[in-house]
This record gives C-alpha cells, sequence and structure tokens, in this order.
C-alpha cells in the first residue's frame, strides 16, 4: 500500500474485508480531514504478512508536502523556501524564520478562500528563498488544493 492515496488504500482494504486505521506518521496526531491528501508510508501488519479476512490494519499516512526529517531549521531574518509545503506548515516555517506579515491567495485564479491550510499545498512565494526583506514585508502564498495541477512549482500533486 506504500505511496498509495490513502483514499485509494483505504477502499483496496475494505474491499478486501479489512478494518483499516490511519495514524499520522510525523507523530503531530493531525486529523486526516481529506483522505485523497495522505499517501500511505507504511502498514502494519506489512503487506506480505498473513492477515485473516476482518482482521485491522493500520496505516501510517503523511502529506505530500511534509518535509524530510533532516530539514534545517529556518534561519531567523532569511526567507526559507516554502515552496510544495502545505500552506500551514509554510506559515510555521515564515514566522519561525522572524516574517509575520503573510498573505495567501488562490494560484489558478478562481479567489477560492483557503480556509483549511492543510489541505493546500503552496506553489509560490513572493520572496525568494534566501533574501533577507525588511521583517515589515508582506510575503504572500500562491496555494492550490491538494491533487490539482502544480504547474511549473515541482512539487508533486
Amino acid at each position: 500500500m506504500a505511496d498509495l492515496r490513502l483514499s485509494e488504500a483505504r477502499n483496496l482494504l475494505s474491499a478486501r474485508g479489512y478494518r483499516v486505521t490511519e495514524e499520522d506518521a510525523t507523530g503531530q496526531k493531525r486529523p486526516i480531514l481529506e483522505p485523497s491528501n495522505w499517501v500511505v508510508v507504511s502498514q502494519s501488519p506489512g503487506a506480505d504478512a498473513e492477515a485473516a479476512s476482518g482482521s485491522q490494519v493500520v496505516l501510517k499516512v503523511r502529506k505530500p508536502t511534509d518535509p524530510s526529517t533532516s530539514q534545517e531549521p529556518p534561519v531567523k531574518g532569511t526567507v526559507p523556501n516554502v515552496v510544495c509545503l502545505d500552506l500551514q506548515k509554510a506559515q510555521d516555517t515564515l514566522q519561525a524564520a522572524g516574517f509575520y506579515l503573510l498573505g495567501s491567495e488562490d494560484a489558478t485564479g478562481k479567489h477560492r478562500q483557503q480556509l483549511v491550510d492543510r489541505n493546500w499545498v503552496v506553489v509560490t512565494q513572493s520572496a525568494s528563498p534566501g533574501s533577507r526583506p525588511d521583517p515589515k514585508t508582506k510575503i504572500t502564498l500562491g496555494a492550490v488544493k491538494f491533487g490539482e495541477p502544480t504547474g511549473a512549482s515541482g512539487c508533486a500533486s
């Protein structure tokens, strides 16, 4: 099931008669509001293990935009690269670097509001990564909903 969207993995396992539960693989215990926004990274019992129909399968999941555990903390006063992070994580990362005047917009041009920030992926940022603007500079993040085309950003959709 690894690398499948959670929604697909749920359907496959349920069709085979298994009970499915999910856990945030990052340990943050984030709620899973939209299963298609999550990717399976592991399962227990493992894919090759024997399991009776009706038994429980636990899927460890993450967002495609979750940073690797080796990501360096942001440097104060220097704009980090937040493209491909979910909108909430991008905002948190910018704030950790000392930037608090933040805005977001629908990068598709449809003018939709970003109500649940974790359901949007950042595809553009108005301040270049590595730049050192005045901390009072507004940084605007362009975002699309998970699963939508991400254009030239290089982000997985």
